[in-house]
């Protein structure tokens, strides 16, 4: 296997064995019929679906040759403290603060963006996860640091 693609062997065998475990996972659920379908219906068609995806890009690059998989660790770490930062800041920042935080933090592990565009995506994205958590699926979250 040292010759094959195995970014896209890891990558179609991580996407099958996600879309495996939320279609097990969805059994818990009442499956329903086509006609009447319950809840675990639409999450198992979407965790098969995926499975099957996750094999069409992982069987044909057994089959083909790939360049060697070089890890970028700086940016695995910015891209993962971007989230974890999300996660801490939540219930203090607020919703749009933490949200900025997230975007700023994942966004320097793209050397070409610059500070004004990081800005930028930041304020867009937590418009975008403002509108479609708070107004559009009525979570409750605290929005700023000062409405918990």
């Amino acid at each position: 296997m040292t010759n094959k693609d195995m970014q896209d062997i890891i990558g179609g065998l991580a996407l099958t064995a996600l879309g495996v475990f939320a279609a097990v996972h969805a059994q818990t659920y009442e499956f329903g019929s086509l006609t009447r379908m319950g809840a675990g219906y639409f999450p198992v068609a979407l965790g098969v679906i995926l499975a099957l995806l996750g094999l069409l890009i992982a069987v044909p690059a057994f089959f083909r040759r790939g360049q060697p998989i070089r890890v970028e660790w700086k940016t695995f770490a910015l891209v993962m403290g971007g989230i974890v930062a999300f996660a801490l800041t939540l219930k203090v920042l607020g919703l749009v603060l933490a949200t900025a935080l997230s975007v700023v933090i994942s966004s320097l592990a793209d050397r070409d963006t610059r500070w004004k565009g990081r800005i930028f995506l930041a304020i867009g994205v937590a418009a975008v996860t403002y509108v479609v958590f708070s107004m559009g699926l009525s979570m409750v979250l605290p929005i700023w640091p000062w409405s918990l």
